[in-house]
């Protein structure tokens, strides 16, 4: 968390309150320029981990994005809708895998263990209260990504640019670790419940 904290939050930050506030720089040539380092990261720990994850696509390509149209428009409002981007993609996957035959959380929740895979693929199949433990856990992750990425939207014409940035890219923290530690006691309290006999329910 303190790399991302560094790359996603301080680097760009610093670099856009040099560029425009000591340099003189315009405000797309300022916040495009500090966009570059989460680029770079995403890069790097690709290399390093001889493996692109989707999570990283998602974040490169909506970087990438906004850099070429707030440059070819010359608005910073592309590039400072950039974390809403991301965050509302995201959401809208985790919505559209409920009409999958499994919903995302699943596939996350079984990870590349073939056991737990094999186990929760039992489970999936002949306890539909399994089904809707999965099932919840997805819409509550769509909903909140989903509000998560609106609130950015309404604060961008509301902030300073120097105050949104921080707040802006320090949001995924207030959202995703109450939503992480949700998930992981929603999901254990009903697995228990199942694996007490109440499978049936």
């Amino acid at each position: 968390m303190k790399k991302d904290l560094i790359v996603n939050v301080a680097l760009p930050y610093a670099t856009y309150l040099l560029l425009h506030h000591v340099l003189h720089q315009s405000t797309v040539t300022s916040l495009a320029v500090g966009a570059v380092f989460p680029i770079i990261s995403i890069i790097v720990t690709s290399l390093v981990e001889r493996r692109v994850q989707a999570i990283g696509i998602v974040v490169l390509t909506a970087t990438l994005a906004s850099i070429a149209g707030s440059v070819f428009l010359d608005s910073p409002t592309l590039l400072l809708a950039k974390g809403s981007l991301i965050t509302g993609v995201i959401g809208l996957v985790f919505a559209g895998s409920l009409l999958a035959p499994r919903p995302l959380v699943f596939y996350i929740v079984t990870g590349e263990t073939p056991e737990i895979h094999e186990e929760a693929d039992a489970l999936w199949k002949s306890v539909p209260r399994y089904r809707r433990i999965m099932r919840t856990i997805t819409i509550a992750w769509a909903v909140a990504l989903l509000l998560e990425a609106s609130l950015r939207l309404i604060l961008i014409p509301l902030l300073p640019i120097e105050v949104f940035l921080p707040i802006s890219e320090t949001m995924w923290v207030v959202f995703f670790i109450p939503m992480i530690a949700w998930s992981r006691w929603y999901g254990k309290r009903e697995v228990e419940k199942l694996q007490a006999g109440g499978a049936a329910a």
